[in-house]
């Protein structure tokens, strides 16, 4: 049981505001983690460089092997602000790098063991927290955030950690600017995760919503349209959900055939 939310306006908005009233709404859905993904508006963002979200721990060095490994993937650090929280760090980078780097850049950080890519976008940014919402808001003030879509969920633990790495929103480091919220459960997710790793596609939680981002992506890359791909998911993963997916223009909605999992559009 967990909550999803998306909206999504024809101009920059105060969006933030919103998420988090919807968010809150839904509390009662879940109280694990909080988590929302923001999109900023395309006019202010250069096409070689992108914003990243890391979970550092606190440790002496740590900065260090992460610059190092931003090179090693062939980046270029613009900006840093750091974003302490207790024992991690909840940094945010702007980095100049080509796009087919951004996966590589991802397991060169995680295989620095101090830190973890949790977000990377041109025009997304993904904050998540354990806990309420208003520790969320609290923390990153996404009420003052303004914008031009987004989606947002509070998780109710069923299977995986209750930690940042396990919270929603979830999205494929190889296909940047889409995020996936998801309430449910795929039955059939060992089936389709097999499948897609051996298209090349790594995960890093046995979460049913980075499988779901996954196999958009993979849709995405062979030519479907978002449209395609979301009609085609109700028929290839089985069992009870509702997901809400967004990428740099669009936010889509998914539930399963039989409407386990209840979605309202307003």
């Amino acid at each position: 049981m967990c909550g999803i939310v998306g909206i999504i306006s024809s101009k920059r908005a105060p969006l933030g505001r919103y998420m988090i009233k919807m968010l809150a709404s839904l509390q009662h859905r879940g109280e694990d983690s909080a988590g929302v993904a923001m999109y900023w508006d395309k006019k202010y963002a250069k096409r070689d460089e992108f914003i990243i979200r890391m979970l550092t721990k606190d440790v002496i060095g740590s900065a260090g092997k992460i610059s190092t490994a931003i090179a090693n993937s062939g980046g270029n650090i613009r900006k840093i602000r750091l974003h302490p929280i207790e024992g991690y760090s909840f940094d945010r980078y702007v980095v100049k790098i080509s796009e087919e780097n951004l996966e590589s850049l991802s397991e060169e950080v995680r295989n620095t063991r101090v830190s973890e890519v949790l977000s990377i976008g041109r025009w997304m940014e993904i904050v998540k927290d354990t806990g309420w919402v208003k520790n969320l808001d609290s923390k990153f003030n996404v009420s003052d955030w303004v914008s031009t879509h987004g989606i947002g969920h509070v998780r109710f633990s069923t299977e995986s950690e209750v930690d940042l790495l396990h919270a929603h929103p979830f999205q494929s480091f190889g296909y940047p600017d889409m995020a996936v919220v998801e309430n449910g459960q795929i039955t059939n997710y060992y089936k389709v995760r097999r499948k897609l790793e051996k298209r090349g596609h790594k995960f890093y939680t046995e979460n049913d919503a980075e499988l779901i981002v996954h196999y958009v992506a993979d849709l995405l890359e062979e030519g479907n349209s978002l449209e395609e791909a979301l009609s085609k998911s109700v028929y290839d993963l089985d069992g009870p959900f509702t997901y809400i997916i967004s990428t740099a223009t669009e936010v889509g909605v998914v539930r399963d055939k039989l409407g386990l999992r209840p979605g309202v559009i307003l």
